[in-house]
């Protein structure tokens, strides 16, 4: 495992990715959330929580999203599940039912720390094991992130190579980087052209819509009860 503790000293500079104006995002979120609704809660700096949530020690209201529907379904649904003796990957239907997919633009141009590829990484001393490493290493990736924020003031969120579906962006949000550029109302003034991609991922007809984009390039289904 890489270094898990941020660099004591550090004399490096992030490299930037500016997500432009008018950029189609999607997000898988549960249904009492907004599409564009800050997450506004504290991960444990230890237990549960994902891999760069806020915590105690760092809080901050943050949004995960990705630049295709496969990315946020493959971000969302397809962690730490194992492939069957098929070759399959089947989803636990509690991990889509109550979630919606939702997609919008941007109003305003961001600056987000780049963590797609090596040389992203390594320009803050690390390596792919960030954006990589199982769950049970989260507490560490947060710790980093609260480091990384406090060398890159100017970041409204980070984006990375997504893990589970490779060669898509995933990235974070940081609500109090975008309070601070664009205002406290930045959840009613950022989003353009909100619309819902799929109500709810657990009914009938979001499981369809779900299995019919993952079962051909991720082999992955839901598996829904009896209806």
């Amino acid at each position: 495992m890489t270094e898990a503790r941020p660099p004591l000293r550090y004399d490096g500079a992030p490299h930037r990715y500016l997500l432009r104006r008018g950029t189609l995002l999607r997000r898988v979120h549960p249904k009492p959330l907004g599409p564009f609704e800050f997450k506004k809660t504290t991960a444990d700096v230890l237990y549960d929580g994902a891999r760069f949530d806020a915590t105690a020690s760092d809080p901050y209201p943050y949004l995960y999203a990705g630049l295709s529907e496969a990315t946020v379904l493959a971000e969302t649904l397809l962690r730490d599940v194992d492939r069957n003796d098929d070759g399959y990957r089947v989803v636990p239907y509690d991990k889509a039912l109550g979630r919606t997919i939702s997609q919008f633009t941007l109003a305003q141009d961001l600056d987000l720390v780049s963590l797609i590829d090596g040389k992203d990484l390594g320009a803050i001393g690390q390596d792919t094991w960030l954006v990589s490493c199982p769950a049970a290493e989260y507490p560490w990736t947060r710790d980093w992130a609260h480091w990384l924020r406090r060398q890159a003031s100017w970041a409204h969120g980070f984006i990375w190579d997504s893990n589970r579906d490779r060669g898509g962006l995933a990235m974070v949000l940081f609500g109090d980087r975008l309070a601070r550029d664009f205002g406290a109302a930045y959840e009613q003034t950022l989003p353009r052209e909100i619309r819902k991609l799929a109500d709810d991922l657990g009914d009938p007809a979001g499981v369809k819509w779900v299995n019919e984009r993952l079962r051909g390039p991720y082999r992955a289904i839901v598996s829904p009860p009896a209806w």
